[in-house]
């Protein structure tokens, strides 16, 4: 197969990943237009090296989880609706706050880059979506490693620069939004927090649905 079709793929992959209106979207948005581009930049960040992580486990450690994760299923479900719950009622009781430029706390890079990080770590659907891509770049377009390696390397190219774009482009319209819809969104992305962590505990997927996803993502 041609490297610039591999290329492409990972590239329209990248786009569609980015775009999938999970948590790490919403607060890729609220994030820029709340506390700026630099900030949003760093949620990118976060979400960017677990994704990284993620693809090197879906790579090179495909017996530690189908044999051993199984095994702390539970557990990361738990972690992961606790930090979704804690995300979500923290946007909400911020939400009250009047945007006065004295009453508003400044929170550390490593808040952001962590933030984006943990929403992205702690919800196994996306390491499924990770191990579906990989399995069936494996056995039905029967990638080498090189190719493997290509496609993801375009796949991260194409997140974080699209991610970026999400950012620029959300901080613009703080212009012509209102503190009430600010206050209103951060109320309602708290609320999609919540739901998402209640829907990781009580479904968090298999390895077949993310394979069928792949399947879909790369139009095969």
């Amino acid at each position: 197969m041609a490297w610039t079709e591999i290329i492409l793929k990972g590239i329209v992959t990248g786009l569609v990943l980015t775009l999938s209106f999970g948590a790490g979207f919403f607060a890729l948005i609220q994030t820029s237009i709340a506390k700026g581009v630099k900030k949003g930049l760093f949620i990118a960040l976060g979400a960017m090296i677990s994704d990284m992580l993620y693809i090197l486990m879906a790579l090179f450690a495909t017996s530690f989880i189908s044999e051993e994760l199984p095994k702390y299923d539970k557990l990361i479900r738990i972690l992961a609706m606790l930090s979704f719950l804690f995300f979500g009622l923290k946007n909400i009781l911020q939400s009250k706050k009047k945007f006065e430029e004295k009453e508003i706390v400044a929170e550390p890079n490593f808040y952001f880059l962590s933030k984006g990080f943990i929403l992205n770590k702690l919800n196994p659907m996306i390491l499924l979506t990770w191990v579906g891509i990989s399995a069936y770049l494996r056995s039905s377009l029967l990638y080498d490693n090189v190719q493997l390696i290509l496609f993801f390397s375009s796949v991260m190219a194409s997140v974080f620069a699209t991610q970026s774009l999400i950012c620029y482009s959300s901080h613009k319209l703080k212009k012509i939004l209102s503190d009430s819809f600010i206050q209103w969104m951060n109320i309602v992305v708290g609320l999609l927090f919540i739901i998402l962590g209640l829907f990781i505990f009580f479904y968090g997927g298999s390895p077949e649905s993310g394979i069928e996803k792949a399947r879909h993502m790369l139009g095969k």
